[in-house]
């Protein structure tokens, strides 16, 4: 290789050999240029170090998933956190941002209700956006306007959410906590993925190809499978353990189809690039029990 290139070199003259020069100075100022953005102005380049536009989060530990488990509940600032350098959208409200609490209702009766729900709009202005609000409406506004017209039973209901944006990767995640009366504890968890240059909503097989997680994680789709069947296997036996002690149990089918990883449905990626899949067994059960898998 290096008797080639001298090679190369002694067959250049006249103006051929000035030409290579200043080509060769100019790729060597353009390298360097780089080098310097991104160790020192490139905002992302802890999570994004090869400056591909996603910001993928380095691998953590067991100690440090568990740590970000933990604080879930924390991420539910009703606000929304942007880790992208430019965002162009037709707003629908140009004032405000990509999500903002387009519903804030807080009432209390003290004989029958007490609500507080921030309730998020996706500022976007295109049809699946437009849809997407109205379902959001449809889901959370509606009950809490149900329930701030009860006279009978006691209701406490809740409402939160987290909105994120990676590139051009919008994620919105809303909590929801009922309380009716003498019925246990009702937790929901509900996610939107939205492609902000396609308007579109993004399945998890999408999200994993834009985030290339797969890709910089060096991780296949079995491992993220055969994650998520180990972490609801302890998640069953600390049930179980936990039952033994106090007599209660949420009893996770670890046969259900809902662990496949091609019907993950309640995911989201947050702006430093971990992608969460949420499995909230209130969305069809009246249980407040909740499965993270984190990557």
């Amino acid at each position: 290789m290096k008797k080639a290139l001298r090679k190369f070199v002694s067959t250049l003259t006249g103006p051929r050999k000035y030409i290579f020069s200043i080509v060769l100075i100019l790729i060597c100022v353009v390298s360097l240029c780089i080098g310097i953005y991104a160790q020192f102005f490139y905002k992302y380049s802890d999570t994004d170090a090869l400056m591909l536009g996603i910001n993928i989060g380095s691998k953590k530990t067991a100690e440090e998933i568990n740590v970000l488990k933990s604080n879930f509940n924390n991420l539910f600032t009703n606000s929304i956190v942007i880790n992208s350098e430019n965002v162009r959208v037709d707003k629908i409200e140009p004032s405000e941002n990509l999500v903002f609490t387009g519903y804030n209702l807080v009432n209390e009766d003290e004989n029958y209700y007490s609500v507080n729900a921030q309730i998020p709009i996706l500022n976007i202005d295109t049809e699946k956006a437009k849809e997407i609000n109205a379902e959001i409406v449809k889901e959370f506004f509606n009950l809490a306007n149900s329930i701030m017209r009860r006279n009978e039973g006691n209701t406490i209901y809740t409402v939160s959410y987290a909105s994120f944006v990676n590139s051009d990767i919008l994620s919105i995640v809303i909590k929801s906590s009922l309380k009716e009366e003498n019925k246990s504890e009702k937790v929901t968890v509900k996610t939107y993925n939205y492609s902000i240059p396609e308007a579109k909503i993004l399945s998890f097989e999408d999200l994993l190809k834009s985030s290339k997680l797969l890709e910089v994680k060096k991780l296949t789709e079995q491992d993220i499978q055969d994650t998520i069947n180990k972490d609801i296997k302890l998640a069953y036996n600390n049930a179980k353990i936990i039952a033994e002690q106090y007599g209660t149990l949420y009893e996770r089918d670890l046969s259900s189809d809902i662990y496949k990883i091609e019907n993950t449905s309640t995911f989201f990626l947050t702006q430093d690039g971990y992608i969460y899949i949420v499995y909230a067994y209130g969305n069809n059960e009246y249980t407040n029990e909740m499965d993270l898998i984190i990557f």
